[in-house]
């Protein structure tokens, strides 16, 4: 898989790298709720869901994950307009929330991290 995104990052250029570094997560504390402008109904995804139906979708994108390592998810998004992010909630009671990302011709590589713990949940939020 590393060398996968390598190989895209190399062709996909400078800019690339500068895109996927805004997917980096910030670390919440369980009792922040974070604040969210919907335009459509979040959509939830569970470890238990995952091999029955890896894909998320509504009419401004559709998402696939690719891994489930029970402590770490990874996937890629097509967003067709708005903006979209994804919150991972954790075992522990943390979550870790994605930056927006909004709409281009190119999937985005998405991601959720609970370290020392195992993730139960991943909601698909969407504004604008």
């Amino acid at each position: 898989m590393r060398g996968c995104i390598t190989r895209k990052l190399a062709t996909l250029g400078m800019a690339a790298t500068a895109a996927l570094g805004v997917l980096g997560t910030t670390t919440l504390p369980a009792t922040a709720a974070p604040a969210v402008e919907r335009t459509t109904a979040d959509q939830t995804v569970t470890p238990g869901t995952i091999g029955a139906s890896p894909e998320v979708a509504a009419a401004s994108y559709h998402c696939v994950i690719t891994a489930d390592y029970g402590w770490r998810w990874e996937g890629y998004c097509n967003v067709y307009s708005g903006e979209l992010r994804t919150i991972t909630y954790c075992a522990d009671g943390t979550n870790t929330v994605g930056l927006w990302i909004g709409a281009r011709p190119e999937a985005w590589d998405v991601w959720g991290n609970c370290p020392g713990s195992s993730w139960t949940r991943i909601v698909f939020q969407t504004r604008g």
